[in-house]
């Protein structure tokens, strides 16, 4: 039988302090390294930078800044895949850092919205809701995180989810406008009106600037009862004032048109959609609006067969535009004269 050999404890502790002294020595020249890229970093040579990262990732495997500072410069390189890499070895290496997982969850994100199907949008959100999860774990109460938790639970369809996390970002910061747009977007979206109106207003309130928070409180109102000419009403003084702070954008004066239609305000209406074509001649909705109001006042009076033919003018332009409206088809048939074919 062999005799086990049994090293003398003072040879024991000296290897130790060996060891000990070159994990030290190694950590050093990683930190080194590490602070040298930050500095080049800072003057834009990033490639060196890198250089100097991967010289500190050999020196010290476990140097979680530097995994994530690889991460950051290879995101503002546009290299999202190989940014998502580091970023998994910065919360590998430190799973307890809060940086390296939010800023793996945006790039997730990032890598979604560059997805080519449908597939790879959703497995890019899944991974990104994964990692806020544990970010959020970290750091409870940071207001990006369940903010950005939130929006890609909405994007997933788990709107209770996304309500739950908006909710969070809400307390997080009362005084975030964003917050509660985002939280009006989600109520609105589960026909939970009256909420969504409150959450926009108070988004609003924060912020009187925000034209397309306007557009869905008014698009809101618009869906709301049981005062629909109230209601109308309401929407038509939000998209007016929609359209003062967006003087370029056409969708205020659309939303317009459909307002002062509904209040059987024709003229008006007819001004308010081709100011919108005013400001895009390619505004399918629009055109379509448009000629629905020349057409109602055909119905009205069919003698005014001019009126008629403008709203065939103006649904043929919008079917120009966009093609695949097979509704508005089937009203350019109806109403096309029978001597005349359908423009199509």
């Amino acid at each position: 039988m062999t005799q086990t050999r049994i090293l003398p404890a003072v040879l024991v502790l000296a290897i130790a302090t060996l060891m000990g002294c070159n994990i030290q020595a190694r950590s050093e020249r990683a930190f080194g390294h590490y602070a040298e890229s930050q500095m080049l970093a800072e003057t834009g040579d990033l490639d060196a930078a890198l250089a100097e990262l991967a010289k500190a990732i050999r020196a010290d495997p476990s140097l979680s800044v530097a995994h994530t500072a690889m991460g950051d410069i290879r995101r503002k390189q546009g290299n999202h895949r190989l940014a998502a890499q580091s970023y998994q070895a910065a919360c590998k290496t430190n799973p307890y850092s809060f940086r390296p997982h939010y800023n793996l969850g945006t790039n997730y994100q990032i890598l979604a919205e560059a997805a080519k199907t449908i597939k790879a949008y959703n497995e890019y959100v899944r991974k990104a809701v994964h990692t806020y999860l544990r970010a959020v774990i970290i750091r409870p109460d940071d207001f990006d995180t369940n903010l950005n938790l939130s929006a890609c639970y909405f994007q997933l369809g788990k709107y209770d989810l996304a309500e739950e996390y908006c909710k969070a970002a809400v307390a997080a910061d009362p005084d975030s406008p964003q917050a509660y747009s985002n939280l009006g977007i989600i109520y609105d979206s589960q026909n939970r009106l009256y909420k969504a109106v409150k959450a926009y207003k108070a988004s609003l309130e924060l912020d009187t600037n925000q034209p397309k928070i306007l557009l869905n409180l008014g698009a809101t109102y618009l869906r709301q009862g049981p005062n629909p000419l109230g209601r109308c009403k309401s929407a038509l003084r939000v998209f007016e004032i929609a359209a003062e702070q967006a003087p370029d954008d056409p969708a205020p004066h659309r939303q317009m048109g459909a307002c002062h239609y509904r209040l059987k305000d024709y003229p008006t209406a007819i001004e308010a959609y081709q100011k919108a074509l005013t400001l895009d001649k390619n505004d399918a909705a629009a055109y379509r609006g448009l000629g629905t109001v020349y057409v109602t006042q055909f119905v009205l009076d069919r003698k005014q067969t001019d009126l008629r033919d403008n709203g065939l003018e103006a649904w043929n332009a919008s079917l120009e535009i966009d093609p695949d409206q097979q509704n508005l088809i089937r009203l350019v048939r109806k109403y096309t004269p029978k001597d005349k074919p359908p423009e199509l």
